[in-house]
């Protein structure tokens, strides 16, 4: 009859063993640069490069240090201003709403001025859609830079820049 490996003592040994190997494999490479991380390296890197167990983390953006927004400001025949901001919501359906956000960061760029008008009449049909009378439609950028974590505020004043004018016929 087969025995199970955990099921005797040098079983338990063994697997303890490889377990305590994986978790120091994890946990040596990120620990902070420093004389005691070189040394155990040189024993720790075969079973990371063999386990696959390295994580780099260059591939994350660093934080971002300013907070930034693109809204539509519509100006309407009666008189009257709406702001129109691109769609997000929180949470899991923030995933619905990403190529919005993405959209957002593109438009913003000057490089990207090709987006400006289109978008701006996207704007002016929802607004017709709507019932509305719009004859002016602007983009605006908006934007704070971003505090560190701690007491205050979480950014620093609101900024604006209108970089887009259409009139609407």
């Amino acid at each position: 009859m087969q025995s199970r490996l955990e099921s005797s003592a040098a079983g338990r040994v063994l697997i303890s063993g490889v377990v305590s190997c994986i978790l120091v494999a994890v946990l040596v490479p990120n620990m902070p640069n420093s004389q005691l991380r070189s040394e155990l390296m040189r024993y720790v890197a075969p079973i990371v490069r063999v386990t696959g167990l390295t994580q780099e983390w260059g591939v994350f953006a660093p934080p971002r240090s300013i907070s930034l927004y693109v809204e539509g400001r519509i100006d309407y025949a009666d008189g009257t201003t709406g702001t129109v901001a691109l769609p997000t919501r929180p949470g899991i359906e923030a995933y619905a709403d990403y190529r919005w956000q993405k959209l957002g960061e593109r438009l913003r760029l000057d490089v990207n001025a090709r987006l400006w008008a289109p978008y701006a009449r996207l704007l002016a049909d929802r607004a017709l859609a709507e019932g509305r009378s719009p004859v002016r439609v602007a983009l605006v950028r908006r934007w704070a830079v971003s505090r560190p974590p701690g007491p205050g505020s979480e950014r620093g004043p609101w900024r604006e820049f209108t970089f887009f004018v259409m009139r609407v016929a």
